[in-house]
């Protein structure tokens, strides 16, 4: 093997053990706040590696540069849809978005 190849299986590696523990946090957690924490290294850390992977195999190409924009487009979209997942749980839990007075730090305002 070349030391390309074991390049590349060393960050496949790396993007399978990410996302398995990733999986195996989520399903640990008991609630939907804990669960967010544990799907960002499965959409940012495993892409990158994966996408990394390719690039070394297929160099620029078609497959390198589709795994560039999956790997960019997973960085750039987990933020946004962790913040609108974690607004909806906590419409679901309080019926509200917006922190209570009696939730604020300090107590309720006088």
């Amino acid at each position: 093997m070349s030391p390309v190849d074991l390049a590349v299986a060393a960050l496949l590696l790396v993007g399978v053990v990410v996302t398995l523990f990733s999986c195996l946090g989520v399903l640990v957690m008991r609630d939907a706040h804990d669960r967010l924490h544990y799907t960002a290294p499965a959409t940012a850390i495993a892409p990158v590696a994966i996408a990394a992977a390719v690039l070394l195999e297929e160099r620029v190409s078609a497959a390198g540069v589709k795994a560039l924009l999956v790997a960019l487009a997973l960085l750039v979209t987990n933020p946004v849809l962790s913040h609108a997942t974690a607004r909806a749980a906590r419409i679901r839990k309080f019926g509200e978005w917006t922190v209570r007075e009696d939730l604020q730090e300090g107590g309720p305002r006088p």
